[in-house]
């Protein structure tokens, strides 16, 4: 007689099995006859948010928390026994939404904090935005927090097309009043090759992660992904 397995009453949950669940859904869509390409932008999308959260979070998160709403978003920091350093919000051309940190210039220390816990009380540590994040994965004062470390480059233009991927395809139907709908393929491809292109690099190539126990067969997943993703955007560019 066959003994049958009871099924789990739990599921463990992280930030790597839902980038891995996220691989295996566009996985699934690139195998398709028909894929949707919208699917694969919202998907990618979603990789990139919890790749970036992944890259910076550190041992206790705080490189992902921040005050809510907060504007300034200018840095002051220092390195082992360097100077002082200061870092500030820069636009970028033609992004509305998305920006990155200044180049650092020398400046003043900064007041003393008060005595006391500095981590933020638990009602006040909300994730950071996309933006936030974004931002962040490409200054060396938050990527490096880990001895060898380096921080991602994204050119202006990468950055306007992930603004258009965060604003026009996850915004619109995160938060969307039914309506129809039409996007073109190329965009959606061509936004989602930088979200998997940034995404493998983070995790595996950015050394600020270290993965513990990470889910089998992931990084060959991960890796297939954006090379799929920019032929079939070679297709439409070149049918």
């Amino acid at each position: 007689m066959v003994k049958r397995r009871t099924p789990p009453r739990t599921e463990s949950i992280s930030n790597l099995t839902l980038i891995d669940d996220g691989v295996r859904v566009i996985e699934y869509q690139l195998s398709r006859k028909r894929p949707s390409y919208f699917r694969i932008a919202r998907e990618s999308h979603l990789l990139l948010l919890r790749a970036m959260v992944e890259a910076l979070c550190g041992s206790a998160n705080l490189g992902v928390l921040g005050p809510p709403k907060d504007k300034i978003r200018s840095v002051k920091y220092r390195a082992g026994n360097e100077p002082w350093k200061e870092i500030q919000r820069e636009s970028v051309p033609n992004c509305r939404y998305a920006w990155r940190y200044s180049a650092p210039t020398p400046c003043t220390p900064p007041p003393l904090p008060p005595p006391g816990p500095t981590a933020l009380p638990p009602r006040d540590a909300h994730l950071l935005g996309f933006y936030d994040l974004l931002a962040r994965i490409q200054a060396g004062c938050f990527m490096c927090h880990i001895f060898g470390a380096r921080p991602v480059t994204v050119a202006d233009g990468e950055l306007r097309d992930l603004e258009w991927l965060h604003e026009q395809v996850r915004n619109e139907f995160e938060h969307y009043v039914p309506k129809g709908y039409v996007v073109g393929v190329p965009a959606l491809l061509g936004a989602s090759s930088i979200a998997l292109r940034l995404s493998e690099w983070l995790l595996y190539s950015s050394g600020s992660v270290l993965l513990h126990r990470p889910p089998r067969g992931l990084q060959t997943r991960l890796s297939t992904l954006h090379p799929r993703v920019t032929r079939l955007l070679a297709r439409f560019a070149h049918p």
